[in-house]
């Protein structure tokens, strides 16, 4: 085990709670990796760690810039070790800003421009950008939450459904 890293779970208010460190082994699964499609991506990454019940489905795991959503934690052997199946949440650097005057906390999103929703008044079809951001770095932001990607302030404008999976949360935002 080469790594150091942070276990964490969402409270239930959706609070941070760190539940310590431990050494894992973290490694890619074979394959061509897709393009990103989201925050979540699409190919499952390998984590490997001594057995601890502290491993659970639902956490997540910290590391330097990366950040794992555990999703199937299974002892092997003899029960010494475990191997975890985790969802990398990959993004862009950001910050985010829940009201005017809060400090800012960084963050990961993914932007993705030209989505189609029906119109809010006419239903004809509109072409917006659609921002998702890790619930366990940003909790679940609400309209007018600001979050600023690469120079750009992006205001949010609503949200994409009205709840959330608890891993990541979409929004439609707007250039400020």
């Amino acid at each position: 085990m080469r790594n150091r890293a942070t276990l964490l779970a969402l409270g239930d208010q959706l609070q941070v709670v760190e539940l310590g460190q431990r050494w894992v082994d973290i490694r890619t699964k074979e394959g061509a990796t897709p393009a990103p499609a989201g925050l979540r991506q699409s190919s499952l990454v390998e984590i490997r760690a001594r057995f601890s019940d502290i491993f659970r489905s639902g956490r997540y795991l910290q590391h330097g810039g990366r950040l794992f959503h555990l999703v199937s934690p299974r002892p092997v052997g003899n029960g010494a070790e475990l191997v975890v199946s985790a969802e990398e949440l990959a993004g862009t650097p950001a910050t985010y800003t829940a009201t005017p005057g809060a400090t800012a906390l960084p963050c990961r999103v993914f932007l993705a421009y030209g989505v189609s929703r029906p119109g809010q008044f006419s239903g004809a079809v509109e072409y917006v950008t659609e921002l998702e951001a890790a619930v366990v770095e940003v909790g679940r932001p609400q309209p007018g939450a600001v979050f600023e990607v690469e120079g750009v302030a992006w205001r949010v404008a609503g949200l994409v459904e009205t709840e959330d999976d608890r891993v990541v949360r979409r929004m439609w935002v707007k250039k400020v």
